[in-house]
């Protein structure tokens, strides 16, 4: 049967900790009954540790124990007040018996365990002997390594994180690295697979959490498997969900993914990020942040965020963030942005399928020296001294770009392979210019841009906007555009518009776990846009920018044929040369057209009655990419996508 343990300042550990009456006293009593079943520990799945509200604890929890998917552990508070502190400043540790703790929390190889009702903080004053260890400081620490393999199954809800900060965070050497302001509210960290057991983190739930004054990074999680491996799930932490969490002056980011597949970033606000001044002597923040940033990461979605007043002497993007290198199948989507330094869209090198849509960037790009200050910046940057190498399959639309500020002149910059520009919105006036520093322009590997119904208003680079041969001149019309009391609705649009109606259809971006795990809610093809107005892109035509109010319900592509799912099958899918069609009705006459993700034609064939198989030599020229084939029969068509990739 499970037990409540308590633990209260008027407690004592001699005993038994089973009701409030008799309650124990300190961590380490706690830390005793959480150790691992081998060294002692008793708590068992379903068991809970529960401090007194309004006590403060010294010292550190340290968490071996385990709990079941449906019976987890649960670490939590009971009686009235403010919620319990626990800290590591004054834990007296290290060789003189002296030093703070480095993590507050410390959980290795534990599973299906619940952190909640908790307010943790660590400001740490003094170091741990001769190691020093004064520049790093956790809330929380999560450990896996070979000794327990996989650890899954950890929720933290309802928590207050604030005050985390190393010893000797000044940079006094100006050295401006990640790894020198280590202080972080939550540190994932996985060792790399060894001896054929493989290590990482599973199944993380962070909601409804309070992040304020850190040092550093709020959220971050890393595998230390080598970078880059093309299977999605080999060597990374994942299903990782942050939702519903406050981020408030932070050092460094909110969320930072390292190596993740599957990562779901939702509904989070953050406020004044990269909080820190280096002219400062004694500054002990990092000073360069943003809301979510992730590298060597697979299957990313982040969508629904606030983000204002993000700072950084680098990155620091809108969209709630930005991709870094080596990243594939992520999508920035719903996200508002204001007053970050940085500019809106950043994605590095060799990436594969990035997307950017629906959001609201307002006054993003104001970086003082203009340095890596862009509207637009896709880099081919892997590593530093390495050779560049360009993202294909960069997606950039239906976003809605508004700067006012006359220190907003960011610029245009893209080094990839084929990127796609579509129905967006570039709105400036009040001095703010897109472009006026200059519009770069390196495809790659024979890439294309493609840049399509867009529309420009005030001072932008025609070098950029003469790209685009069906480009929208005209006023937007938004609803409010006030860009200083940070409410995305000010950016609907009213009737009067030039966007409406003016966008342009083609097939969605693929996203492979659409409605699959922590995706169950999200599906393909987008039913709303950000404001909440209804959208049906596959049969109407679109507006322009991130609102879709206002429009005329035209549809696209009227035709007399019946849309259904079982005419045909195809295989393989990834296909290098031969595409096979297996037939569900030999007995009518075929047609097939393939189109590339722009809607460029393929190929197209009309076949007689009697076949039940194609086999289909694809076009050699065809390069990597989606593309879609479309077979009539009769009354009825049927529309599949599938990869090319040779």
């Amino acid at each position: 049967m499970a037990k409540n343990y308590y633990v209260s300042n008027n407690g004592n550990d001699s005993n038994d900790g089973l009701s409030e009456a008799t309650p124990w006293l300190t961590l380490a009593k706690v830390n005793e009954a959480a150790e691992r079943a081998n060294k002692d520990g008793y708590l068992e799945p379903g068991d809970k540790i529960l401090f007194r509200k309004g006590d403060t604890f010294v010292g550190q929890l340290i968490l071996w124990c385990s709990g079941t998917e449906g019976n987890p552990i649960e670490i939590s508070s009971y009686g009235e007040g403010e919620l319990p502190i626990l800290t590591g400043v004054g834990a007296n540790l290290g060789n003189n018996n002296d030093g703070d703790a480095i993590e507050v929390v410390k959980i290795t190889n534990a599973n299906h365990l619940l952190l909640t009702e908790l307010w943790i903080t660590n400001d740490r004053q003094v170091g741990l002997g001769w190691q020093g260890s004064g520049n790093s400081s956790y809330g929380i620490l999560v450990k896996a390594n070979k000794w327990g393999g996989i650890s899954q199954g950890l929720t933290f809800r309802n928590l207050k994180i604030t005050d985390v900060f190393g010893v000797d965070m000044i940079d006094w050497e100006g050295k401006f690295t990640l790894d020198y302001y280590n202080a972080k509210g939550i540190f994932f960290d996985s060792n790399a697979d060894e001896d054929g057991v493989e290590v990482g983190i599973h199944d993380v739930l962070i909601e409804d959490c309070y992040f304020y004054n850190l040092g550093s990074t709020a959220i971050s999680a890393r595998n230390l498997n080598p970078s880059n491996n093309p299977v999605s799930e080999e060597g990374r932490n994942q299903n990782f969900v942050i939702r519903n969490n406050t981020f408030e002056q932070l050092g460094g980011d909110g969320v930072v993914f390292a190596s993740v597949c599957n990562g779901l970033v939702e509904n989070n606000e953050f406020i004044d990020l990269g909080w820190g001044d280096h002219t400062s002597s004694s500054d002990r923040y990092y000073g360069r942040g943003e809301g979510c940033w992730i590298w060597d990461s697979h299957n990313i979605i982040v969508q629904y965020n606030n983000q204002y007043r993000a700072r950084g002497f680098g990155d620091t993007y809108g969209a709630a963030g930005h991709i870094d290198f080596f990243c594939k199948n992520s999508i920035f989507q719903y996200n508002y942005s204001e007053d970050t330094e940085g500019g809106f869209v950043e994605i590095l090198g060799d990436c594969e399928n990035s997307v950017f849509r629906y959001n609201v960037s307002v006054n993003d790009g104001h970086r003082a020296n203009g340095h890596h200050r862009y509207t637009i910046w896709l880099s081919g940057y892997v590593g530093k001294d390495q050779t560049p190498v360009p993202s294909d399959e960069n997606y950039i639309y239906n976003n809605t770009v508004y700067l006012d500020n006359p220190q907003c002149k960011p610029d245009i910059s893209i080094f990839a392979e084929d990127t796609y520009i579509y129905n967006n919105i570039f709105y400036t006036m009040n001095g703010a210019q897109i472009g006026s520093g200059g519009v770069e322009i390196e495809m790659q590997n024979g890439g294309e841009l493609n840049v399509s119904n867009n529309l420009f208003y005030g001072n932008i680079a025609a070098a950029f906007s003469n790209l685009d041969a069906a480009k929208v001149n005209g006023d937007p019309h938004f609803t409010n555009p006030v860009s200083a009391d940070g409410n995305p609705d000010n950016f609907n649009i009213q009737a009067t518009s030039a966007s409406i109606d003016e966008g342009m259809t083609f097939p969605e971006p693929e996203f492979p776990m659409a409605g699959q795990g922590i995706f169950e809610n999200m599906t393909l093809i987008p039913a709303e846009d950000i404001f909440g107005n209804a959208m049906d892109i596959e049969n109407l035509v679109p507006n322009i920018g991130a609102s879709n109010a206002h429009s005329s319900n035209s549809q696209v592509g009227i035709e007399d044929l019946i849309k259904v799912s079982d005419l045909f099958r195809i295989y393989p899918n990834p296909v290098r040369n031969i595409l096979n069609i297996q037939l569900s009705d030999q007995n009518k006459g075929v047609s097939y057209s393939i189109y590339s993700i722009q809607g460029q034609l393929i190929q197209s064939v009309n076949e007689p009655a009697g076949i039940n198989e194609l086999r289909i030599d694809l076009p050699s020229n065809a390069k990597n990419g989606i593309y879609f084939i479309r077979i009539a029969q009769g009354d009825y068509y049927q529309v599949e996508r599938f990869v090319i990739y040779r």
